[in-house]
């Protein structure tokens, strides 16, 4: 099949992108004797969780259990769950799947480290767990604190639950290479008081994963990581493209749209709004925009209502007609991939590859 035989909006991947992308990471992490656990919130898909372990990942992170459990459907046998599970089915589910899988569970809290311990107890199984401390991102994890080390040492107390370490996330480094430099070193001093403490406990620290993909290749230089957990490095986006910490040109998706309209003076409509893209907006660069038009970069993504994308032609280089196709990067690939059934693979002008997105949708 050609590209120009799909419907329209239809997320495309460059696997040969993917694929550089995929394998520069492997790459680097070698070289840093780092081990790779990748998030698959980006892609959401198994045959490319298993193209991820392939190339070396040790095995994958999910944000939700549903997420897990697609993974685990899929053939996926180690999965780091990074989210706090709260819920008498939750936690049923889990031990489930703590039965076919090696499980890991994240946390920051007593009381839920209590109840997968009491559930794991009950149903014979042993569930590996990190806890989680906040360096920044401020939206889960203990403070880094000397206080925080009375919470861990009431965790490390329960049964069936085998620590592992820490997890961090550091999401706040969405910013430009000057700024993520400066909050480098911010990181590596709770980083460093971390281990020390742990250190002064006697408590041994065999995992200490962090990551994002704008971190993903300083990774190196944070103070004791062991495990890195990027997520949209797989395709990157304009977020990251922005925040300098990838080009267009590592840009393996796009959103093939048509023009449906270009009626109203300076400006053009596209087949795909915020239930093709997702509706978040910029989080880095400039903040401006809701994608990148491929064909014409001067062409601006000034809006997009549910259905409709709504293009700024004041500076465009191109006067697209109706009938005109026109690919989109876009802003959050992860949302942008969960609005969707499928996506394609794509070699030049050739459909080599149709993937169904199975997590898609995955929130409890």
């Amino acid at each position: 099949m050609k590209i120009r035989e799909l419907e329209t909006p239809a997320v495309l991947v460059d696997v040969d992108i993917m694929d550089r992308n995929l394998r520069r990471l492997a790459t680097y992490s070698a070289e840093h004797g780092l081990s790779v656990r990748p998030h698959i919130k980006t892609h959401k898909i198994p045959e490319l969780a298993h193209r991820q372990i392939g190339l070396g990942a040790v095995g994958i992170t999910v944000a939700k259990l549903g997420e897990a459990e697609v993974m685990v459907d899929g053939g996926i046998e180690d999965v780091l769950i990074a989210y706090p599970l709260y819920g008498e089915d939750k936690w049923r589910r889990l031990m489930s799947l703590a039965g076919r899988a090696q499980i890991t569970i994240n946390l920051d809290s007593v009381e839920i480290a209590r109840a997968i311990s009491d559930r794991a107890k009950e149903a014979g199984v042993r569930l590996k767990m990190l806890v989680e401390f906040d360096t920044g991102m401020k939206r889960c994890g203990l403070p880094v604190e000397p206080d925080s080390m009375s919470v861990v040492k009431q965790i490390l107390d329960l049964p069936a639950l085998e620590f592992q370490g820490l997890l961090i996330y550091p999401g706040h480094f969405l910013e430009d290479p000057e700024e993520r430099t400066c909050l480098l070193h911010l990181e590596n001093e709770m980083m460093s008081n971390l281990v020390d403490w742990f250190a002064a406990e006697s408590i041994p620290l065999p995992t200490l994963s962090a990551s994002s993909t704008p971190t993903a290749y300083m990774s190196h230089l944070f103070t004791g990581i062991t495990e890195i957990r990027p997520g949209t490095y797989i395709f990157n986006d304009k977020n990251t493209v922005c925040c300098q910490a990838a080009t267009y040109d590592d840009c393996a998706v796009s959103v093939l749209t048509t023009v449906v309209s270009n009626r109203v003076p300076g400006r053009a409509v596209i087949d795909g709004g915020s239930k093709t893209f997702s509706s978040d907006g910029l989080l880095s660069g400039d903040n401006v925009g809701f994608g990148y038009v491929v064909e014409d970069p001067q062409v601006e993504v000034v809006y997009l209502s549910e259905e409709h994308g709504h293009f700024g032609m004041d500076r465009a280089t191109t006067r697209f007609e109706v009938g005109d196709r026109v690919r989109v990067i876009p802003n959050h690939v992860c949302a942008c991939i969960n609005m969707h059934d499928k996506i394609w693979g794509v070699q030049g002008e050739d459909v080599v590859a149709e993937w169904q997105v199975l997590g898609r949708g995955k929130v409890q």
